[in-house]
């Protein structure tokens, strides 16, 4: 039996490490799914193909018993035409062959043996990303939200094969068994007819309902919980509300990214907040209190005597909520406020004060 090399099929070096692999692999997935290609017997090959080399490579102690299969094989590989590097790992068939004692862990890491069928495994739906906009203060504190999105479902007239079942005819690949079987030697395999997709019959023309497509889009009312300190780029995980899976495969992830709308007021540095706070001319020069807006609420600040333009006050455990249950810090910056329209007698008294203090002028 020929099989390609499970790391060429990832495209990662037989030296990745585990992290690699996992990333490779979703990469490849969301690339390859036949959701996103119907009717594509390449990609759905290639899907097949890289959930195979998952499948192993991702367990240790499988990856292990493929390396030492890898490297018995070695001599027997060769380049395919599309210049990929594969193997003969018929010659661990034959017990009675020069790799005989290999057998049973060949047949244990692809799914098969001499006592057991083997079926195409169900394959899971890919995950699917959804960008919504949430209000800054919602996303600093946290809370819940409610979005509406329109979500990839399974068709439930053609039961997400894509094609008008009403008008098919008996597959003349299985003759009608939705399953395909293949016998080398002693070994017996079982599985699902790709031509059919397991249901025995075919059909040239298309679902009604979607079109060929396999899904239909339903917009569903989803409740999620914001973490407090979130920002743009915050991803969260609802399970199960990704794309449909195939051949009775569980659907894929929905994750939402979140985008936070700029507030008027306050600016976000990590966890602090700032804001640029207008003060009166007379409580910047004699001192008093600003009514200041924050997260939580307006407090009251204490101005003192000779603030300048620009000077900075910092509010404590007033900013973006931490991951540790701190807060981060809110820093105020005064913003002096000059009167600009003086009456006559206000503008005599302002000269006169120039006059007692010449180096305010």
């Amino acid at each position: 039996m020929v099989k390609k090399d499970l790391y060429e099929i990832l495209g990662v070096s037989p030296d990745a490490s585990q992290e690699e692999i996992k990333k490779a692999y979703r990469r490849l997935a969301r690339k390859y799914h036949p959701d996103l290609h119907p009717g594509d017997k390449e990609a759905e090959e290639k899907f097949k193909e890289i959930q195979e080399a998952y499948e192993i490579l991702s367990d240790p102690e499988k990856r292990a018993e493929y390396d030492r299969l890898r490297q018995a094989a070695s001599a027997y590989s060769f380049t395919t035409p599309g210049g990929e590097r594969a193997y003969d790992f018929s010659i661990f068939m034959d017990e009675g062959g020069p790799f005989g004692g290999f057998a049973d862990i060949f047949a244990d890491l692809f799914g098969f043996d001499r006592e057991r069928e083997w079926e195409s495994r169900p394959e899971p739906g890919a995950d699917v990303l959804y960008q919504v906009e949430v209000p800054f203060r919602q996303a600093a504190l946290g809370g819940e939200i409610e979005v509406s999105i329109p979500l990839e479902k399974a068709c439930p007239t053609c039961h997400g094969q894509g094609v008008d079942l009403s008008s098919s005819t008996t597959c003349p690949h299985c003759k009608g068994a939705g399953k395909k079987e293949h016998v080398r030697g002693n070994v017996r395999m079982i599985e699902i007819c790709p031509y059919c997709r397991g249901l025995g019959r075919t059909t040239t023309k298309p679902c009604p309902t979607c079109g060929g497509s396999g899904t239909v889009k339903e917009v569903e009312r989803i409740k999620v919980r914001i973490p407090p300190g979130s920002d743009t780029g915050t991803r969260l995980r609802i399970p199960g509300k990704g794309m449909p899976g195939r051949a009775g495969g569980p659907p894929g992830d929905l994750y939402l990214e979140l985008v936070v709308k700029p507030d008027p007021r306050f600016e976000r540095k990590g966890y602090d907040l700032y804001l640029k706070q207008p003060i009166g001319l007379f409580t910047a020069v004699l001192g008093g209190q600003v009514e200041v807006p924050t997260l939580d609420g307006k407090v009251r600040m204490k101005v003192p005597p000779g603030t300048q333009c620009g000077q900075k006050f910092r509010l404590r455990g007033k900013g973006i909520p931490k991951p540790d249950g701190s807060r981060g810090d809110l820093y105020v910056e005064a913003m002096i406020k000059v009167p600009k329209d003086l009456t006559p007698e206000a503008r005599e008294k302002f000269e006169e004060l120039r006059r007692l203090i010449p180096e305010a002028s």
